[in-house]
């Protein structure tokens, strides 16, 4: 069996991962948290069944979520010798499924088995469309009795693998890995701007940079509705409406245009209390909407509003674009370039994310530099032939400091590094994290990935 590893950011009060709640019949039985450590480091035997008797191997566990939607994401299990590869839950008792609404959830259709402690239904629970989903009662499966599973060590919920990939390269040579994650930042690199550049052949070069900014605004929940928004009220309509205006009249045209169009206007109280604007503001932007014989876009069916952080609600964001339009003088575009091509570019542009009526927190300014303005610039740069540009935005790509990183960033770390992490350096090992995990851990293409090939060449090599 595993060893299972306490992590540190536990609590000293919670040291010890085995919690308990007296559930049924006087038994006592594990919380949710623990079988998902349970299920994470595999402390089951090797004659898994479920409850109506199929065998069961499990070839990939899955990742951990954050319980965002079901708890383990992308597992690969074999099922009486077919593959299926979907999400896990985790309950303790069976019924829970019912009493959650999972049945009733689209973020459960990909659900493929049912894991929990007590089988209180005594028969498969059904997804939104019908589908069987086949349980797997972890209490009959335990490789040893449950009070002595030794919770000695616990790697963190999340982890990526059951082993670490190149400890021995982070504790004695860890100026490798870091070579190693700016080289996979630059393919990522690559990448976006091949994709950019596939874009602007098909569309301006303004409206590109508007989409792709609402894309990274729209974060993982909302992204699909915010490019609904770029696309059904174009950035060539929304400059010619705001230039015709006084610099102070901007931001309430442009919220009432983005906030009307993406049909949440007129607000709720609950969400005027997302982002503190005076009361006579929010009545000037119902206001401009109400007098326009404009329609609601398609985006209004597309929000996913449930568990989405009040910093990350898609009003708040909407708003932050309307301030980054408002505060634009020459054009969306031709700002963008401008401040690119000053003499502290990384200042001025986070001067502009981080200003204006809404302004963006210092995360997510950092990540749109990263993730749009630097790749659309290179892209675009091309796309001109514009030496200038291009210099510029590779410059800021080599200077850009890290940021504090994702959930994604830090597993991919973890996982790679185990229990000597180091410290990134750039925004460009960020983003080779992320390409890393992107291309080689969620895909479990292990033997393809570059730092595999570095332990390889490390352990063959006589100097090693």
């Amino acid at each position: 069996m595993a060893q299972i590893v306490i992590p540190r950011q536990l609590p000293r009060a919670s040291l010890n991962p085995l919690s308990y709640r007296q559930v049924i019949g006087g038994r006592m039985t594990p919380n949710e948290t623990t079988l998902a450590y349970l299920w994470q480091e595999q402390a089951l035997t090797t004659d898994l069944r479920t409850t109506d008797g199929r065998r069961l191997r499990v070839i990939y566990r899955g990742v951990w979520t954050h319980r965002r939607g079901p708890d383990f994401a992308n597992a690969l299990l074999d099922l009486d010798g077919e593959l299926v590869s979907g999400d896990v839950e985790l309950h303790v008792r069976a019924s829970d499924w019912y009493a959650h609404a999972h049945h009733e959830d689209p973020a459960y259709d990909h659900v493929v088995l049912h894991a929990v402690w007590d089988d209180d239904l005594q028969k498969t629970v059904r997804r939104r469309d019908g589908t069987t989903v086949p349980t797997l009662e972890l209490a009959r499966f335990l490789a040893t009795r449950f009070d002595q599973l030794p919770f000695v060590s616990l790697r963190p919920l999340g982890a990526l693998g059951f082993a670490h990939c190149a400890p021995e390269i982070a504790a004695a040579h860890p100026e490798l890995l870091h070579h190693l994650f700016e080289n996979a930042g630059d393919s990522r690199l690559r990448e976006k701007v091949a994709r950019i550049q596939a874009r602007l052949s098909g569309e301006s070069p303004a409206q590109t940079l508007f989409w792709l900014l609402a894309d990274a605004l729209g974060y993982h929940q909302n992204r699909q509705g915010m490019r609904a928004i770029a696309e059904e009220l174009p950035l060539m309509h929304l400059e010619v409406r705001l230039s015709a205006l006084a610099p102070e009249k901007r931001f309430p045209m442009a919220a009432a245009l983005l906030l009307g169009t993406a049909g949440f206007l007129p607000l709720s109280d609950a969400e005027r209390e997302l982002v503190k604007l005076p009361t006579s503001l929010w009545q000037e932007i119902e206001a401009i909407w109400n007098a326009r014989e404009m329609r609601v876009g398609s985006a209004r069916t597309l929000w996913r509003l449930g568990g989405v952080r009040p910093t990350n609600h898609p009003v708040r964001r909407l708003l932050n674009l309307a301030g980054l339009l408002a505060t634009t003088d020459s054009g969306l575009l031709a700002d963008v370039l401008e401040r690119l091509v000053t003499a502290r570019p990384r200042r001025q542009l986070f001067a502009w994310l981080r200003a204006g009526p809404v302004p963006l927190g210092q995360d997510r300014a950092h990540d749109i530099i990263v993730n749009v303005i630097i790749p659309f610039s290179l892209g675009y740069a091309d796309w001109i032939a514009d030496d200038r540009i291009r210099e510029a935005a590779a410059q800021l790509w080599l200077e850009l400091p890290a940021g504090r990183g994702n959930q994604l960033v830090r597993a991919t770390l973890e996982q790679v590094c185990g229990p000597t992490p180091i410290r990134l350096r750039s925004a460009r090992a960020e983003q080779g994290l992320l390409h890393l995990y992107h291309r080689g851990c969620r895909e479990r293409r292990c033997w393809e990935c570059p730092v595999a090939h570095l332990v390889l060449s490390r352990s063959s090599s006589p100097s090693a």
